[in-house]
């Protein structure tokens, strides 16, 4: 009986290493998948509301104001944000007016597309990730 125990008890804690990932592993796992989303809606921004002949000043397009990090205000839990910058312009409510729309404009759903055009490439890459980590700790 202790000898199928003992062997219970290894299974238990390979499997359970390869399960549990410490906030680093889960931070890398996510900014994978976070990186395709940014170059997605990047993307989708460029070829939606990019101008070619528009002056480039001080202030960076909405299509090059994409980030990625944790949010403000959030313990730190592996969890990967995709947003705009904060550092010239308030980029997030200037997209959500061309997204969603005005009284006197209406809306393009750019972000809601390009997130849901996002969401395969996103998961073959947190999925890739995730089975890189976990090769990496059954070694």
């Amino acid at each position: 009986m202790s000898d199928f125990e003992s062997q219970l008890g290894g299974w238990l804690n390979k499997v359970g290493g390869l399960v549990n990932l410490t906030v680093e592993e889960r931070e890398e796992i996510t900014g994978k998948g976070a990186e395709e989303l940014k170059d997605s809606l990047a993307a989708t921004t460029r070829s939606n509301h990019y101008n070619a002949s528009r002056r480039q000043g001080k202030m960076k397009h909405l299509a090059d104001s994409f980030e990625i990090g944790r949010l403000d205000g959030e313990k730190e839990n592996g969890n990967t944000a995709v947003g705009f910058s904060k550092s010239d312009a308030n980029h997030a409510r200037i997209a959500r007016f061309l997204n969603d729309g005005t009284v006197k404009m209406k809306g393009d759903s750019f972000l809601d597309k390009g997130v849901i055009a996002a969401q395969e490439k996103t998961g073959n890459a947190i999925q890739k990730a995730l089975t890189e980590v976990q090769q990496r700790k059954s070694k």
